[in-house]
């Protein structure tokens, strides 16, 4: 890998497709948190919360599915692939839109106003979103990522509207929510007239093709929905026993962490599929000697980072937040430790998906959930501190490190006498090379 030049350019462009669009969203995060309300911005924050709950549930499972099934397939199969895709997401989103519809219209949560109106803005949205989504996994697989950069550029592009109209009119939860779902409707008809995707591969779909997808699926979305539960659990959990006030405190050191998964989610978009291929292709030597050098590129770009955060903590919170949140640098502080084990814990649960093992991978994330709705709940509780909720997603994280390290030993994946040799070896060599050609 160090060596392969296409290697390091497509990785150089997965970087970019998930670091610039996440700046646009660091700048419209800052400016949004400026310019809204501690309320309106903790309710607002409560219905994102929500959409990205629902989208995992509904697209995300079917999304690792279709990277699975279209790697190494002719061009008529991934027609009738896509087309399988088509016609179980779209069982899903209409079957959750009416459901939320009648919960809207009802008014069961009226007196939650994030949830109420993420009940009935979401009963279009995620019928819009399925054909993003299965562009975007399209081009995972494809390793389009060029497109994949334009794409998230563009879904960046959505916050920096609304906090660029939050600016402008002030605005409420209400009109931040139907910018968000304006915008996204324009970009799905753009990826539409672009041919990135078409939805009528919907009448080329198979029985065959549908079952097996549902067997791939079934754990696969059970733990997306369960990880991004993990993720949410504190903003829903937060909102529900101290506030929307406390939702936008914890907001913002919690959003800054977001910016450490930016490597690790640019080393997957090339990663997920490579190893996947690798398991296809039955090269296991391949596969783990893969698996060494994405873990190992990891925390070569993830502890330089943490350690800089870390000791600047109170500026960057202070410069991100503003003075009326500057009080949370301890709670940014103690979630860069949560940094030090997330490219361990999301590279082992990579590895057991790309093995075709999404039911470990369910287990593992399952654990992670109890501790983390536990440990907020008696966190909250008894103490009211959100740097004790904070600590409570460095033990999950950790567990999750530790458990996906052990089911990969248990399944003879990692046979080298010494994986965290191999890692260091390997980051070393990296090291010398790269400082030797700057050298030079």
């Amino acid at each position: 890998m160090v060596n392969d030049r296409k290697t390091v350019t497509l990785q150089l462009l997965a970087l970019a497709s998930q670091l610039f669009p996440a700046i646009v969203g660091v700048l419209s995060f800052m400016l949004l948190v400026r310019v809204t309300k501690p309320v309106v911005l903790g309710q607002y924050l409560i219905y994102l919360a929500a959409v990205l709950l629902f989208e995992m549930i509904k697209s995300g499972g079917l999304q690792s599915a279709l990277v699975m099934r279209v790697s190494n397939s002719d061009p008529q199969w991934q027609k009738q692939i896509n087309g399988s895709a088509y016609w179980l997401g779209g069982v899903v989103s209409v079957s959750l839109s009416v459901v939320l519809a009648i919960f809207f219209f009802t008014g069961i949560f009226s007196n939650q106003p994030g949830i109420q109106v993420f009940c009935g803005w979401y009963a279009c949205l995620g019928i819009i979103t399925l054909p993003l989504h299965i562009a975007e996994a399209t081009a995972v697989a494809g390793q389009d990522l060029r497109f994949l950069l334009y794409l998230r550029l563009a879904q960046s592009a959505n916050a920096l509207i609304t906090a660029g109209y939050a600016w402008i009119y002030g605005g409420s939860l209400e009109s931040f929510a139907t910018v968000h779902l304006v915008f996204t409707t324009v970009l799905m008809i753009a990826v539409l007239l672009a041919g990135k995707t078409n939805p009528r591969h919907l009448w080329l779909k198979t029985r065959e093709e549908v079952m097996t997808m549902v067997h791939l699926i079934k754990y696969t979305m059970a733990t997306l929905a369960t990880t991004n539960f993990l993720k949410s659990a504190d903003t829903f959990l937060i909102g529900s026993m101290m506030g929307p006030e406390s939702v936008a405190r914890y907001a913002i050191p919690l959003k800054l962490t977001e910016l450490f998964e930016i490597p690790i989610r640019s080393l997957s978009t090339t990663a997920f599929p490579t190893l996947a291929r690798k398991h296809n292709e039955r090269d296991y030597a391949g596969f783990t000697n893969n698996f060494v050098e994405y873990l190992s590129w990891s925390y070569l770009l993830y502890i330089p980072a943490l350690l800089v955060a870390f000791i600047f903590a109170p500026y960057i919170v202070l410069i991100f937040g503003g003075h009326q949140y500057a009080d949370t640098a301890s709670i940014f502080r103690m979630l860069i430790l949560f940094g030090l084990f997330l490219p361990a814990n999301r590279m082992t649960g990579i590895g057991l998906d790309a093995l075709q093992k999404p039911d470990k991978n369910f287990k593992k994330v399952l654990v992670m959930a109890v501790i983390n709705i536990v440990g907020d709940v008696m966190a909250i509780q008894f103490s009211q501190d959100l740097t004790l909720v904070a600590f409570v997603s460095v033990l999950n994280a950790a567990t999750g490190a530790v458990l996906g390290w052990w089911m990969l030993d248990r399944m003879g994946i990692l046979t080298k006498q010494n994986v965290f040799q191999e890692i260091f070896l390997y980051s070393n060599a990296f090291i010398k090379q790269h400082l030797y050609r700057l050298h030079k």
